[in-house]
């Protein structure tokens, strides 16, 4: 009896149990591993480990998982270009009052530690999870710090709280995701290939030594970031010895402090203040009050200590200073920032004040053209200036030579940043002051002088080490910015009526051998008005008060403007 003859009941509705004779074959429909019936999982032919079939993509929790991380890199991207925008125009809701670089910083690593994730994605690193739980927990340590000084918290606001708060979860997210993609790419490998793959492609290798390279470079910089975070929290223990004024609707809170009795009892209108309707003399036995302005890269606080040892000395009854925004203790201000703008808020903080003058203006290097502004624009509180190795309007061009001749026709060029330590207000200073700001956050340079020089919270904020600061590069970048396009015009439009105000000028032998320009430029400063008091050149530096005979030499012209009538 033949066997094929003879079928039992499943046999006959089962393919796979039918007999085959070597005329007849019977043909097994090839069938993908998805397209068989669950009860028949273990008679599925096995796939090769290499086989692109066996991916992590194929769970639904996966990639929902990278559809997500790309939507974070999207929002990060907009994030970084509306930061970026706001450096040049104002954009609500992304101007807080400590606005600095740092919130760029944090975007973007954010953008780096994602793209990496993203890039490598069906590869999975535990010790990258590790790494990105670390940065989250140093930054999550941050953002602490900042809830308990509520200072701090006020200074960097809703958007450096939101930043922050934006990497930790980015980086949380994608250690998440990188655990399901591991637990996926098992259960792949063992549904389709029988067991858990340990054989690792040089592929394989390459991006998890990639993707750990790239996130110990993450860390790092968040541990440095964090270091000077962890430096500015402590700096804030450190009060500001005069007053935040409210000033620009409220913007921001300009510092302004003021020594000796300078407060008056007078009062005006909001119309006769704003439109500069007000006429203060002093009594012969009441000086004028001295107010300060500091340099590009020197505090008023620092231009403002030779003053401060006549006033303690006796000799000068009452003076000023004050911060520029963004700068020692002063918040920063929404873009765009020209002379103009900061000499108009320093004119509200001292109106809120009822501080009128009159006013010996002190201008230091480019403070010198803050004053000159303020004077222009309110003249009859003005008893006179004094111009400290101050700048000329030709340096806010980007090109300070195109209109400056010798008699030969020759123009007279020159390497300023060597010769004098000033750079050109061009597109390469911009530049520049853009990249010292990104750097900023993650520099040394604070641990190096606290730990070599022992410099303490006053040199960070206000003193030598002031361009350890994000928020003071930012300004000196808006400072930039408007230079040419809109301070020039606002310093050359200040010339006729700072004609008859009396001035005096200070200038440094030092910078005048060093520079063949600086000499010409002091010497035009004395011609822009028709009262020049006196033309003093001093020793030292273009810092003449570090210098004893300098400092003599700047007391005792300021001792005789002040006794001016």
């Amino acid at each position: 009896m033949s066997i094929s003859t003879k079928n039992s009941v499943n046999s006959e509705h089962d393919p796979l149990q039918q007999p085959i004779s070597s005329n007849n074959y019977q043909t097994i429909p090839e069938t993908t591993p998805k397209s068989l019936p669950p009860d028949r999982e273990e008679r599925r032919p096995l796939l090769s480990p290499d086989d692109p079939s066996v991916s992590p993509l194929n769970v639904r929790n996966v990639r929902i998982c990278r559809f997500i991380l790309g939507a974070i890199i999207n929002l990060s991207l907009v994030w970084l270009v509306l930061l970026l925008i706001s450096d040049f125009v104002s954009v609500p809701g992304f101007d807080n009052r400590g606005r600095g670089f740092i919130e760029i910083d944090l975007i973007l690593l954010s953008l780096f530690a994602n793209a990496s994730t993203l890039c490598f994605f069906t590869i999975p690193s535990k010790l990258e999870r590790s790494l990105d739980m670390a940065i989250a927990g140093i930054v999550t340590f941050d953002l602490l710090i900042m809830l308990l000084y509520r200072r701090f918290l006020h200074d960097r606001g809703g958007l450096g709280f939101a930043t922050m708060l934006w990497l930790v979860a980015s980086l949380s997210f994608g250690a998440v995701s990188d655990y399901l993609v591991e637990e996926a790419k098992n259960h792949e490998e063992i549904r389709l290939t029988g067991r858990v793959e340990s054989r690792k492609t040089v592929y394989e290798f390459f991006a998890v030594a990639t993707r750990v390279t790239l996130r110990l470079i993450t860390f790092v910089l968040v541990l440095l970031l964090s270091l000077n975070f962890w430096f500015q929290a402590y700096d804030f223990k450190t009060k500001p010895w005069g007053k935040l004024i409210p000033v620009g609707d409220s913007q921001l809170e300009l510092h302004l402090a003021c020594f000796g009795d300078v407060y008056s009892n007078k009062s005006f209108t909001p119309e006769e203040l704003m439109f500069g309707d007000v006429s203060i003399s002093s009594s012969k036995d009441e000086q004028p009050i001295i107010l300060v302005e500091g340099g590009q890269f020197v505090s008023s606080e620092e231009a403002s200590e030779w003053v401060e040892e006549l006033f303690h000395l006796d000799k000068v009854q009452r003076y000023c200073v004050y911060d520029h925004p963004g700068t020692a203790f002063s918040n920063s201000f929404p873009s765009p920032v020209s002379l103009g703008i900061v000499a108009d808020l320093l004119y509200e903080a001292l109106s809120k004040e009822k501080i009128y003058g009159p006013f010996v203006l002190v201008g230091y290097d480019i403070g010198g053209l803050y004053s000159r502004i303020f004077a222009s624009r309110h003249a009859s509180q003005v008893h006179s200036m004094v111009l400290v190795e101050a700048w000329s309007q030709s340096l806010l061009k980007p090109n300070p030579f195109a209109n400056d001749r010798e008699k030969n026709g020759k123009t007279k060029l020159e390497d300023l940043h060597k010769t004098t330590g000033i750079r050109r207000m061009n597109a390469k200073t911009g530049l520049y002051f853009w990249w010292k700001g990104i750097y900023a956050p993650f520099s040394l340079k604070r641990l190096r002088r606290f730990l070599v020089h022992r410099h303490g919270p006053e040199d960070r904020i206000f003193g030598k080490d002031i361009t350890v600061n994000d928020k003071f590069w930012r300004f000196k970048l808006q400072e930039q910015i408007s230079s040419s396009l809109i301070s020039y015009q606002e310093v050359t439009n200040s010339l006729l009526e700072t004609n008859g105000i009396p001035i005096a000028v200070a200038s440094s032998d030092v910078m005048i051998k060093k520079s063949v320009n600086w000499g010409r430029w002091q010497r035009e400063l004395t011609k822009i008005s028709s009262k020049p008091i006196e033309w003093v050149i001093t020793k030292g530096n273009h810092r003449p008060w570090d210098d004893p005979n300098g400092r003599k030499q700047l007391q005792d012209l300021l001792l005789r403007v002040i006794d001016e009538e």
